[in-house]
C-alpha cells in the first residue's frame, strides 16, 4: 500500500511540476510583447528625450509602439559602430534584416517588436531605408570626411533620412510618394544640427563632419579646430551650414500638413525643438568646444507655445 501510495504521490508531483513549467512558458508567452514593447520604449527615453516626448504625443498606440521599435534598431546599428566599431555585428545585423525581410525570422526583442507593430505597414520596399541606414553606419566605420555639402548631404541622408522613411508608412498610415522628400529633408536638417552640435567632441573622437571646400572657403584650418578657436572663420561656417539645415527644416515644415492629424503634431514638435538647437548654438557664442547646445525648458515652453498657436491658424 505504501508502495502504491509514494509511486502516486512521485507521479502527482511531477504532474505538478510539469504544469508549473508549463504554466511558467505560458506567462513568458503572454507577456513577451508587454517585455519587448517596454525594452524599446526604455532605449528611446534614455537616448532622445525629445524625441520620445515629441512621439509619446502620438495618440495611436500601435503607432507609438511601432515608432518606438524602429528607434531601436536604428539606435542598435548606431551604436555598433558609435561605441564598439563592430562591423563583424553590423554585418550580422545586416544579415538579421535579410532573413527578417524573407522569413519573418525574429532572434530578439528588437525584431519581434518590429514586426508586431509594423507587419501590417511596410512592403518590401520600404526595407530599403533599413538596408541604407546600415550602409550609413559603414561610412562612419571608414570614414573620410566629406570634400562638399552635398558629399555630406549623401551621408545625412544614409544616417538621417533613412529614419524619416522608416517612421513615414507608420506616421502617414499611407505610403504616398509625395510624402518622401519631407522624410529626407528632416533628416537633412537633423543630421547637419547634430554635426554642428557636435564639432568639437567629433573631433575628439577623429572625426570632421565639416565639408573641407567649407573649411577651405572660410580660412579655418585643421590647426584652428584642433585648438577650438572660435573666429569669424567659425561662425561662417556654422552660419553657412545652419542655414542649409533651417533651409530643410522649412521645407519639412511646409509639407507637415499633408500628415494625419494624430501625427502632426509630434512631427512639427520634433522639428521646432530639434531646431532650437541651432539658437542655442548662436546664444553659446558659436562654442561648440566647451558648451553644448541645448535647449532649456523655459525655451522650449516658448518653442511649444508658438508651434501651437501657428499651427491653429
Amino acid at each position: 500500500m505504501n508502495n502504491v501510495l509514494e509511486f502516486i504521490l512521485a507521479h502527482l508531483y511531477l504532474v505538478w511540476i510539469y504544469l508549473g513549467f508549463n504554466a511558467f512558458l505560458i506567462l513568458v508567452h503572454v507577456t513577451r510583447p508587454y517585455r519587448d514593447d517596454r525594452r524599446c520604449k526604455k532605449i528611446i527615453q534614455k537616448n532622445s528625450l525629445t524625441f520620445y516626448k515629441a512621439f509619446s504625443k502620438v495618440d495611436n498606440k500601435q503607432k507609438r509602439k511601432a515608432i518606438f521599435a524602429v528607434y531601436a534598431y536604428c539606435r542598435y546599428a548606431d551604436d555598433l559602430v558609435d561605441e564598439y566599431q563592430d562591423e563583424a555585428r553590423l554585418n550580422k545585423l545586416e544579415k538579421e534584416l535579410t532573413q527578417y525581410v524573407n522569413k519573418g525570422r525574429t532572434p530578439n526583442f528588437m525584431w519581434r517588436a518590429l514586426k508586431r507593430h509594423t507587419k501590417d505597414i511596410y512592403k518590401n520596399h520600404h526595407f530599403k531605408a533599413f538596408y541604407d541606414m546600415i550602409d550609413g553606419q559603414r561610412m562612419d566605420l571608414h570614414f573620410v570626411g566629406y570634400e562638399t555639402t552635398e558629399d555630406l548631404l549623401k551621408y545625412c541622408y544614409h544616417v538621417a533620412g533613412t529614419v524619416g522613411l522608416m517612421l513615414n508608412p507608420i506616421l502617414s498610415g499611407n505610403d504616398d510618394p509625395k510624402l518622401y522628400p519631407f522624410a529626407v529633408h528632416l533628416g537633412h536638417a537633423m543630421q547637419i544640427t547634430n554635426i554642428l552640435r557636435d564639432i568639437g567632441e567629433d573631433f575628439k573622437n577623429d572625426r570632421i563632419y565639416l565639408p573641407r571646400q567649407v573649411m577651405r572657403e572660410a580660412n579655418y584650418s585643421l590647426s584652428d579646430l584642433e585648438n577650438g578657436k572660435i573666429n569669424n572663420g567659425l561662425i561662417l561656417i556654422i552660419e553657412k551650414l545652419a542655414k542649409v539645415a533651417e533651409k530643410y527644416f522649412d521645407e519639412a515644415l511646409k509639407d507637415i500638413k499633408l500628415y494625419p492629424k494624430d501625427t502632426l503634431l509630434p512631427l512639427g514638435l520634433s522639428i521646432v525643438l530639434y531646431r532650437g538647437i541651432l539658437d542655442s548654438i548662436r546664444d553659446n557664442g558659436y562654442d561648440v568646444f566647451r558648451k553644448r547646445a541645448v535647449v532649456s525648458a523655459a525655451k522650449k515652453e516658448l518653442i511649444v507655445k508658438s508651434f501651437l498657436k501657428n499651427i491653429a491658424q
